[in-house]
């Protein structure tokens, strides 16, 4: 028996080492499956967010879903590698890739504790972690230690070290150490101090739900462990560590805004318009740099013009009430809420409007509370605020009673009140006692506009988009009212209609009825008896003073000669995308069109009749710098000398297509013109340069001005989204939108040089005097006016001369007698 035992220990002590190295071998066999290959620093490619740029190449945003700044190593501090190295792996440069000793240790304490308490993960491991998957379980842990093992093998150990640093979340949507700086700290990772380097060391166990911006207390606390731990390593000293815990971490206050530089609206179309032709995930994580055609100095100013024009229309029609009103027990959670957000009374100094509470009312005095501030609002500061009345025809009168409108714990919009005239000097008599200087803050009672608007500025060659809002305020409302709002465009049609006759035999001279008419409208099935806008009659008038004055019954009496069905169509060759009702009323705008459609279709008139071939994207780089888009312009002074030569290529090879031949362009520039010089949008001459344009103006509900210079076509349009706000009486295109087109124009041309588009005509135009009242060549002694032609379209017979009559006319006179 005892023999057999020998042979059984003998037998097993052979055969359990190969049994033993064999179940090793197939389980290494099992857990490396399928593992994924190793990490290594050339196929590095984490996801990276997209940047958006202006045209100068200023930043405006950021798309990414996970914020990714890949940084060397060169350029982060030896603290932060210490700090990382003493918290998360002390034995880095001494394991190869598993450290089995703290592996044991930790799985130990586990046992005893019968939970997780201790982890054992060196950095290379934590690397691999997001290759084979985040499960907890025993077969992620094994083959997590062979895909370590293998890459300690392939790897430098500062090599891991930069992949690493590169690729860790750090909480707050930050992965890697330079995203983490600037999410935290609002800079660059190189200039970090030690104790901001220790908190970003201390995120790692669970950068969810401990990070400064959660968890303040919980991150400080981690931050003490690892200044400990690298005091125990010797990398600092006690001094440094005791420094560091007290040091002013200078968090930022809050998390970088998407879209940057004050131009969201144009950066969100751009990023759609992108993202339509490359997909979300090039977006997203592809790395992109996005390069807009946006003049951001431009885009801040047309958004400047635009709020400006509708504060000041809604201050026209009459204060719609307060925002809000609050309790006694609301109050004060609001003012503290308002003083943390404004900042103390500095806040008054910048023209913006601000949160206030009314404290007091009396007839003509107000005081508000701006956060700790008390501010006070008089004349002429309230005399705009009459109440609005909807049923009212007209937008006149002055508040007389300030508690008429207002009550305390009314939640209001105040504005700097600007600075009071300097008083007059008395000539003679006894001087005027000086006026007690007030003791609290002026201001003047603003409010939000009560209507929305759109404004879209195009280079008419290039197509170049230099700017384009959509609406009052993009954080108030995403809507697009540029390209989503149809809107019905009133006289801005005209031109339209006009170009279309112009291009089959009409001229600027040809003379319309401005009389009563009739007109059955088929589709609608009723009599229709339009009126020109003021109700009164010119009798004949020429194409070219119908258009100047928008008179609507010569319009109506041209689209029944060019055709209601071809008029639509002609829009569609223009640039108009929407569907078009073939009416009678098409002339004057009953059929709804984009802002972004007028512009293009005045952008053809203003190009001699080729169209432009708009573009809000300038190019795309790849995360590499290769172009995947280019759009560069000769004339760009940002772009490199390389692209700019492909621009000139591209120019001359891919010429703007026509669609409007060059002398019918040319009479419509000419007609608009006529627009500005003596027509309804004679306030555009403040431009004091060549200008031309369209006022439109449709059932009190929409305004618009579409018009152009030598170098910029810009559209506006003002109006209620739903038709449920009326302008007022006469709040017309000429005196809501215009106003705002010559406000943004102004300072989008200071500095360019004079230009008359109208100076150089094409070879097939020649200019001559015709008479104003006939259209026939002017009268030898008579009045003249110089009217462009295109040859064989010009009068061949002259006007009557003054005091003459010709046989037609006498046969008219004796057939009334």
């Amino acid at each position: 028996m005892l023999r057999w035992l020998v042979r059984l220990v003998v037998l097993l002590a052979f055969v359990a080492p190969q049994a033993a190295a064999l179940g090793a071998l197939g389980l290494y066999i099992h857990f490396s499956r399928d593992l994924p290959q190793v990490p290594t620093v050339e196929a590095f490619r984490p996801a990276q967010g997209s940047t958006l740029h202006a045209a100068d190449g200023r930043l405006l945003g950021r798309l990414a879903t996970e914020r990714r700044e890949v940084v060397p190593l060169t350029r982060m501090p030896p603290t932060l590698l210490q700090a990382f190295l003493a918290a998360e792996d002390k034995r880095f440069f001494e394991h190869e890739g598993v450290d089995w000793r703290a592996t044991a240790r930790a799985m130990l304490a586990n046992l005893l504790a019968k939970r997780t308490v201790q982890g054992a993960s060196t950095l290379t491991q934590q690397l691999c972690k997001d290759l084979v998957g985040r499960q907890r379980s025993y077969e992620r842990k094994a083959r997590e230690a062979i895909l370590a093992r293998r890459t300690e093998m392939r790897l430098s150990k500062l090599e891991i070290l930069y992949l690493y640093l590169n690729q860790i979340y750090l909480g707050a949507g930050a992965y890697g150490v330079q995203a983490a700086a600037k999410t935290y700290f609002g800079q660059d990772v190189s200039a970090l101090s030690l104790a901001q380097v220790a908190l970003l060391a201390g995120l790692p166990p669970q950068p969810g739900r401990v990070n400064p911006f959660l968890d303040l207390p919980a991150s400080k606390a981690r931050q003490a462990y690892v200044l400990d731990r690298m005091v125990a390593e010797g990398f600092i000293t006690q001094t440094q560590a005791d420094a560091a815990r007290l040091a002013d971490l200078a968090l930022v206050p809050e998390r970088e805004p998407v879209f940057d530089e004050g131009v969201p609206g144009y950066a969100e179309h751009g990023r759609r318009a992108v993202q339509t032709r490359y997909g979300e995930e090039a977006v997203y994580r592809g790395g992109l740099r996005i390069e807009l055609a946006v003049d951001a100095d431009l885009q801040r100013a047309a958004q400047g013009a635009l709020q400006r024009g509708l504060e000041a229309l809604g201050e026209r029609q009459g204060f719609a009430g307060p925002l809000a009103r609050l309790t006694a027990d609301q109050r004060d959670g609001f003012l503290a809420q308002a003083q943390a957000a404004y900042g103390g009374p500095a806040a008054l100094a910048a023209d913006r409007p601000l949160l206030a509470v009314v404290t007091a009312v009396a007839r003509q005095r107000v005081e508000a509370r701006v956060g700790a501030l008390t501010v006070e609002l008089r004349e002429p500061g309230l005399s705009w605020a009459k109440p609005f009345d909807p049923s009212a025809k007209g937008n006149r009168g002055q508040l007389k009673d300030a508690t008429a409108i207002l009550q305390p714990g009314d939640v209001i919009w105040v504005r700097p009140a600007p600075p009071p005239e300097p008083p007059r000097r008395r000539r003679r008599g006894k001087a005027k006692a000086p006026e007690p200087a007030p003791t609290l803050a002026q201001a003047r009672l603003a409010q939000p506009p009560p209507v929305e608007g759109a404004l879209v500025a195009m280079d008419p060659r290039t197509g170049r988009v230099a700017a384009m809002v959509g609406g009052y305020d993009f954080d108030r409302s995403e809507y697009n009212r540029a390209f989503q709002g149809c809107r019905q465009p009133g006289s801005v049609f005209k031109p339209i209609v006009y170009s279309l006759a112009l291009a089959n035999g009409y001229t600027l001279a040809t003379p319309l009825a401005d009389t009563p008419i009739t007109v059955y409208d088929q589709g609608a099935s009723f009599l229709w008896k339009p009126k020109n806008f003021g109700g009164n009659f010119r009798g004949e008038v020429l194409l070219h003073e119908a258009l100047a004055r928008s008179m609507n019954l010569p319009a109506i009496r041209t689209l029944m000669y060019v055709g209601a069905e071809q008029a639509a169509r002609w829009a569609r060759t223009l640039g108009l995308t929407t569907p078009m009702t073939a009416s009678p009323a098409l002339v004057l705008g009953s059929s709804c069109v984009y802002p972004w459609d007028m512009v293009q279709a005045f952008a053809t008139f203003a190009g001699r009749g080729r169209a432009p071939r708009a573009h809000f994207v300038s190019r795309v780089f790849d995360r590499d710098g290769r172009i995947l888009e280019d759009r560069t312009r000769p004339d760009d002074p940002w772009a490199p000398t390389a692209l700019r030569l492909d621009g000139l290529l591209r120019a001359a090879y891919e010429p703007r297509p026509r669609v409007v031949d060059e002398d019918t362009a040319y009479l419509m520039q000419t007609a608009l013109k006529a627009v500005v010089d003596q027509g309804t949008a004679t306030d555009a001459k403040a431009l004091e340069r060549p200008a031309a344009g369209k006022t439109g103006t449709t059932d009190a509900f929409d305004a618009w001005f579409v018009g152009f210079t030598d170098q910029l076509v810009t559209g506006v349009w003002v109006g209620s989204d739903r038709n449920r706000r009326r302008l007022g009486r006469g709040e017309t295109g000429g005196k809501v939108a215009l106003p705002i087109w010559v406000d943004f124009m102004a300072g989008a041309h200071a500095g360019l040089p004079v230009v008359d588009f109208t100076a150089a005509p094409p070879p097939g135009i020649h200019f001559v005097p015709i008479d104003p009242e006939t259209g026939l060549l002017a009268a030898e002694g008579g009045k003249a006016l110089s009217l462009p032609f295109k040859r064989g379209t010009e009068p061949t017979r002259a006007a009557t001369p003054i005091g003459t009559f010709d046989a037609g006319e006498v046969d008219m006179v004796e057939g009334n007698f």
